[in-house]
């Protein structure tokens, strides 16, 4: 029973995000921050029900566990200017709520594949290609010379944080509530 209502919060949280960012580019703190804690505190309630104070504990440390999981690397390539702030904190409440660092790895290997399709096809639809694979030959090329690529800021922005919902949705369907998935 706890899985399904843990997959709830996640489904709730993860739905509201990717409306979010699809209409304004931006998740908001007022929805990431509280799914923390609410991630956290339905850990510890869950793990308490279960197994009094040991269990309580238990729950905690492994919704930090997760957390951190979700957060150390993806706040790295967020520091790399790779992410925005928004994605961090989603996938930590990811690894908050879900209290699995499986399910936290699951949502980041979707996201980011369903993100490149994303980009893909954004690419193909506004006729980019040529220019994006320009680009990427420019940063490579600068890149071996150890000089910092100048790239306009004309970029077409790609809603990576949706990739990340849709991934959380899978992931926490495959880890909590056990589906088997044929490539699982």
């Amino acid at each position: 029973m706890l899985h399904w209502i843990t997959y709830g919060l996640l489904a709730c949280v993860l739905v509201a995000s990717a409306v979010t960012d699809w209409r304004t580019g931006i998740v908001p703190n007022r929805l990431t921050l509280p799914a923390i804690v609410a991630g956290l505190a339905l850990a510890g309630i869950g793990g308490a029900i279960v197994g009094g104070v040991p269990g309580m504990m238990e729950g905690l440390g492994n919704s930090g566990f997760a957390l951190l999981a979700g957060f150390v690397p993806l706040a790295i390539i967020f520091f790399a200017g790779g992410l925005g702030g928004g994605d961090v904190k989603l996938v930590t409440a990811v690894g908050a709520i879900s209290a699995r660092w499986e399910c936290v790895l699951g949502t980041v290997f979707y996201g980011l594949l369903l993100a490149m399709a994303f980009a893909i096809f954004t690419m193909i639809r506004r006729g980019l290609v040529r220019q994006t694979l320009g680009r990427i030959a420019s940063v490579l090329m600068t890149a071996s010379a150890r000089v910092t690529p100048v790239l306009p800021a004309d970029s077409v922005r790609v809603p990576v944080c949706a990739g990340f919902c849709v991934g959380g949705l899978i992931a926490g369907a495959e880890h909590l509530l056990g589906l088997r998935l044929p490539w699982s």
